[in-house]
């Protein structure tokens, strides 16, 4: 027997955060609007209240994710005022502490299979890399430095968490990790 939808209306934001659950723990092809609507026991004239359609919600599901888990970071100009190793610091502890890379793994997994993830990925990838690079530049590296450096501190950042299994230990190797990084 199904599940009793509980409530008639679920915020535009309570969809995406569930569509972004469900892909992260299912997948893509699973994300369906019926399987969503059971899951969350909301009726699916809620959905249609903010999206038109399954494609409308996934095109949804990628902005609200490079908003509210990228642009915390890669548009947050109170970062860029601090030195570089506070600013490494500062970004690590953002990205722990507000859980910013749960969704990760499956958004690049969806991506591994849909253009328009793919191509949003790339995008919040290469601005990550940008603000990131531009750490090592602001400690004076060349170019060459920067990107090396860079790649190699936001591959633990994104994956360590995984790596470490916890906060607290992810956090413990980035702090030994960022004089390791900014050392010439």
């Amino acid at each position: 027997m199904a599940e009793k939808v509980k409530r008639q209306r679920f915020s535009k934001e309570e969809w995406l955060e569930a569509g972004l659950k469900m892909l992260s723990a299912q997948g893509v092809d699973k994300l369906t609007i019926s399987s969503l609507s059971r899951t969350v026991g909301v009726a699916k004239t809620s959905f249609y209240w903010h999206f038109k359609d399954r494609q409308d919600l996934l095109d949804h599901m990628l902005d609200y994710w490079a908003s509210e888990f990228n642009l915390v970071i890669t548009e947050n100009q109170r970062l860029m005022e601090l030195e570089p190793a506070q600013r490494l610091q500062a970004i690590t502890e953002i990205v722990i502490e507000k859980k910013l890379l749960k969704y990760e793994l499956a958004i690049r997994a969806w991506a591994a299979h849909d253009d328009s993830a793919l191509a949003m990925f790339e995008r919040i990838y290469q601005r990550r890399m940008e603000v990131i690079r531009q750490v090592f530049a602001d400690a004076g590296f060349d170019e060459s430095e920067q990107e090396v450096r860079a790649q190699t501190f936001l591959c633990h950042l994104a994956w360590g968490g995984t790596m470490q299994g916890e906060a607290h230990s992810h956090r413990a190797v980035v702090e030994k990790l960022i004089p390791i990084a900014l050392k010439k």
